[in-house]
């Protein structure tokens, strides 16, 4: 299930990444119940063609036979419950920082998340936040 680049065939983790979505969206034509995981949707490419991408993979796989889920860092693919109706829900988890350690409970909750944690990760690993 782990994919990566394979440099010997000119593959790189963006289209490994590709054609796996791409045997998902095949087998969802089928019409049989089916569910599915994606962690990180389109980790291997830049920051818009990652949301076009992933926005797109959702409205191809956004079946009744179907149910999924796909974990992002990109905010902006949040956008879809409010656009598509009842199939599309969002769900987060939460931190909570005590003593320069993070912690979670691990606990989905409802709605997309409204807090980030990169620059308190930084300060932690001991980067010097610049601004």
């Amino acid at each position: 299930m782990r994919i990566s680049d394979d440099l010997n065939s000119g593959i790189s983790t963006f289209y490994a990444e590709l054609l796996r979505i791409r045997m998902i969206i095949d087998f969802s034509k089928n019409k049989q119940d089916m569910i599915f995981l994606i962690d990180e949707v389109f980790r291997g490419t830049n920051s818009r063609d990652r949301v076009s991408g992933a926005r797109n993979v959702l409205l191809n796989l956004n079946k009744d036979w179907i149910i999924g889920l796909i974990s992002t860092h990109d905010y902006e693919l949040c956008k879809l419950q409010n656009e598509i109706s009842g199939r599309i829900v969002n769900f987060h988890f939460i931190e909570h920082y005590t003593e320069d350690e993070i912690k979670f409970d691990y606990l989905l909750k409802p709605g997309a998340c409204t807090i980030s944690n990169a620059r308190y990760l930084m300060k932690m690993a001991g980067i010097e936040m610049l601004d």
